[in-house]
């Protein structure tokens, strides 16, 4: 009997420690969980935190994005505009390119021409001075060559004389060849006459130097083949040439008609 007690309260205080270990382990258990739900709480705090800074940092962004979005709309648009415009100026500054080629091209002609021009007249103006020698008084001006002579030389004393002395007659064989081999000259005869003491006044002076200008004329068209419409014939009255009382002008230059055709053309 007394062994069947004791075992019963063996039984009993071994339950009792085993209880007792099993309510500290409970207990410590709990406190473990206990700090796994404050740590838990914890890192759920610091993670609804961070969840916050991102919300915040995300409509940040998506503000940033928007205005960078409308940014490079502007930009865009902007660039486009300036494309445009940049293309329209291009256009322009090519076709004032094209316009300034053209005028260089058009100036370019023009002053060849001149060249030519004032060519020819240097090269006549030295067949003048190679042919007539010092006797009539040869100059160049304004692209044009002058030669003058005295009334007295070539129609004689008589103020009213109509026919070229027979001494003259050589130098206007040798005006007329130089002018039948250059086609390109227009020739201007221009005779003056002062006869004071005409009982017509002026009016025959006027006469006397225009026929005296259209003899020299005719000599050139009949004699020496030039054709009449290069020639021009002109009198003048009381008008001295160069310092002489009554004089002829023999003037020459190239088509004037021709450089302006020319000139017109390339200014159009």
């Amino acid at each position: 009997m007394k062994k069947s007690i004791t075992t019963i309260l063996v039984f009993i205080m071994t339950l009792i420690s085993v209880q007792a270990q099993s309510k500290k382990d409970l207990i410590r258990e709990l406190d473990e969980l206990k700090l796994k739900l404050r740590t838990t709480e914890t890192a759920l705090s610091e993670s609804r935190q961070l969840e916050r800074t991102a919300t915040a940092k995300m409509g940040s962004y998506e503000t940033q994005v928007s205005e960078l979005r409308e940014t490079n709309a502007t930009l865009l648009k902007n660039l486009n505009s300036f494309t445009e415009a940049s293309n329209r100026r291009s256009d322009h500054i090519n076709s004032t390119l094209e316009s300034l080629q053209e005028k260089e091209a058009q100036l370019r002609v023009i002053n060849d021409a001149l060249a030519r021009h004032d060519s020819i007249a240097l090269s006549v103006f030295t067949q003048f001075k190679q042919t007539l020698g010092a006797d009539p008084k040869i100059t160049v001006s304004e692209g044009a060559v002058t030669v003058v002579m005295d009334n007295n030389y070539l129609f004689g004393n008589n103020s009213k004389n109509l026919n070229v002395q027979d001494k003259a007659q050589a130098i206007i064989a040798k005006i007329g060849a130089i002018l039948k081999n250059n086609p390109e000259l227009e020739i201007e005869v221009v005779s003056n006459s002062n006869l004071v003491a005409s009982e017509d006044g002026k009016v025959n002076n006027w006469q006397i130097g225009t026929q005296q200008a259209a003899t020299i004329a005719n000599l050139f068209e009949n004699n020496y083949e030039i054709e009449p419409k290069r020639i021009r014939a002109t009198g003048k009255s009381e008008l001295g040439l160069y310092s002489i009382e009554t004089a002829t002008e023999i003037r020459v230059q190239p088509k004037f008609y021709d450089f302006f055709k020319l000139v017109k053309e390339n200014m159009k």
